[in-house]
């Protein structure tokens, strides 16, 4: 059975006979323009195999050229906005309060830091923006835009020459 007849529930050369069977054809020719149209189907569906194929062959290509690249910062997280963020998150409501309850400053004096709300919708979107994107990544979705979301050029990989 091939991919045609199972994603349309049933033998698709039958269906296509017994649409021709309604024209007003000659026996030969109706034979003849069956044998075309299985002949058409077929090789869509050889197209479509290999379309699928092609896929997860590039699926696994980026799967490894991401274990192998040798830069752990970059495994990690790529946009340093990401880090950047995170290190201003921990320098004001961390590290200040600690800091000032260390040198014995009272509770109620304690600096009063806060990060401003742009921070929090500009970083925010940033950080939502990556995750999508590599979100994106992991299920299989390559294009123009994953790219421009997460800065990875995973799947420009050249190809393999000991492949063929």
């Amino acid at each position: 059975m091939g991919l045609f007849d199972k994603l349309l529930g049933g033998n698709l050369f039958q269906g296509v006979g017994d649409i021709i069977d309604q024209f007003k054809l000659s026996p030969e020719e109706k034979q003849r323009f069956k044998l075309e149209m299985e002949s058409m189907l077929m090789q869509k569906e050889q197209q479509l195999e290999e379309t699928y194929r092609q896929e997860l062959t590039s699926r696994a290509d980026i799967i490894k050229a991401e274990m192998a690249q040798g830069d752990a910062y970059t495994k990690r997280a790529r946009p340093t906005i990401i880090y950047g963020g995170l290190i201003f998150i921990f320098i004001v409501y961390v590290l200040v309060p600690v800091l000032a309850y260390l040198s014995g400053t009272p509770a109620t004096e304690m600096p009063q830091i806060k990060l401003p709300p742009e921070f929090w919708w500009a970083w925010g979107t940033v950080v939502s923006v990556y995750g999508a994107g590599r979100s994106a990544e992991k299920i299989g979705v390559q294009n123009k835009l994953t790219n421009l979301m997460t800065g990875s050029v995973a799947y420009k990989i050249p190809p393999n020459p000991a492949k063929g």
